[in-house]
């Protein structure tokens, strides 16, 4: 009994701290709300969505808050939904361009876009509107696609569409939260079920990210075997 005590205090332990960070990053999303409005929105989905600085702002998460202030009157609905995707189709352009006409000059940023560079040539439009549901494609996306070199024309529409509905369906998320009776006061005997569900999101974000780097380094790995092979074969020629 207690081999497993020790572990079960540490799960504990780690989970209260969870609580407690969540509990004051809510407070602070409230009073940052109150004192800055619809400029945390933008600013939010701006960063997310913005080449790798989506890395360590959670926008995902400040919509959803948005989308729960909205019920409760702190926003207009419809006008953080306008701000959030301008925010997200501002980012995207930006890393977009980076994409286009720098990304090519450093090497370690080519090899993140090796896990979307497929789904972008195969499925195109499709997987364009869609990435943003997902942690790592959103952030790699649009630079991937302005990388192989897809047209802005064709880009555009399909990301832009993708921003609208990403947006749309966070905020409807917090929105039914705060139908739910969620609130951002950390105090609320509902507050749990924002607790619970945000750890989901961090844990699917955490395990997308995971996943990600596996292939990745699988692929580095690989190819690094293809070049001693090749090596090997030029040097037994020789």
């Amino acid at each position: 009994m207690d081999v497993l005590e020790w572990p079960l205090e540490a799960l504990q332990s780690i989970y209260q701290a969870y609580r407690d960070l969540i509990r004051w990053a809510a407070d602070a999303v409230h009073t940052l709300f109150k004192d800055y409005g619809y400029l945390a929105v933008f600013v939010g989905t701006l960063s997310e969505n913005t080449l790798f600085v989506g890395l360590l702002v959670p926008g995902s998460l400040v919509i959803i808050l948005a989308g729960i202030s909205a019920h409760d009157g702190t926003f207009s609905a419809p006008l953080a939904l306008l701000i959030g995707v301008a925010g997200t189709i501002i980012g995207d352009t930006i890393s977009y361009c980076l994409g286009r006409f720098g990304w090519a000059r450093f090497g370690f940023l080519r090899r993140a876009t090796e896990q979307v560079r497929e789904p972008i040539l195969s499925r195109g439009t499709a997987f364009i509107l869609t990435y943003h549901f997902a942690g790592y494609t959103r952030v790699v996306g649009p630079a991937a696609a302005g990388l192989l070199g897809m047209p802005f024309r064709k880009w555009a529409p399909a990301d832009y569409g993708g921003a609208v509905l990403w947006v749309s369906a966070y905020i409807g998320i917090g929105y039914f939260l705060g139908i739910l009776g969620v609130t951002l006061d950390s105090t609320d005997e509902y507050f749990r079920y924002l607790e619970w569900i945000l750890l989901g999101l961090v844990l699917i974000f955490g395990y997308q990210m995971y996943t990600a780097a596996l292939k990745a380094y699988e692929e580095h790995q690989r190819k690094q075997e293809e070049e001693k092979s090749a090596k090997a074969v030029e040097a037994g020629s020789d």
